[in-house]
């Protein structure tokens, strides 16, 4: 019996990042633990804040491991589902 394919993929976001300096020290920090991470902006009440996130994975398991492995290493993380 195959598993239906889950209706959402996820993604874990390294903490959030005020300003670009932060982006770049969490984006190197990510690529120091092996992981490429994608950045987003977001404005948010006139102001802009930045996602640093690994993923998409369409395993819920795998973004749990790596969330684990980033707060074993001191990396503050969350795990963000996306509908597909």
């Amino acid at each position: 019996v195959w598993a239906a394919e889950e209706p959402f993929e996820y993604c874990v976001q390294a903490g959030g990042v005020p300003n670009q300096a932060g982006v770049d020290a969490q984006r190197a920090k990510m690529a120091m633990l092996g992981w490429e991470a994608r950045v987003r902006e977001r404005e948010q009440n006139g102001s802009t804040g930045y996602r640093v996130r690994v993923g998409p994975f369409s395993k819920r398991d795998d973004a749990e491991q790596l969330k684990e492995k980033l707060e074993g290493a001191g990396v503050e993380s969350a795990m963000v589902r996306v509908q597909r």
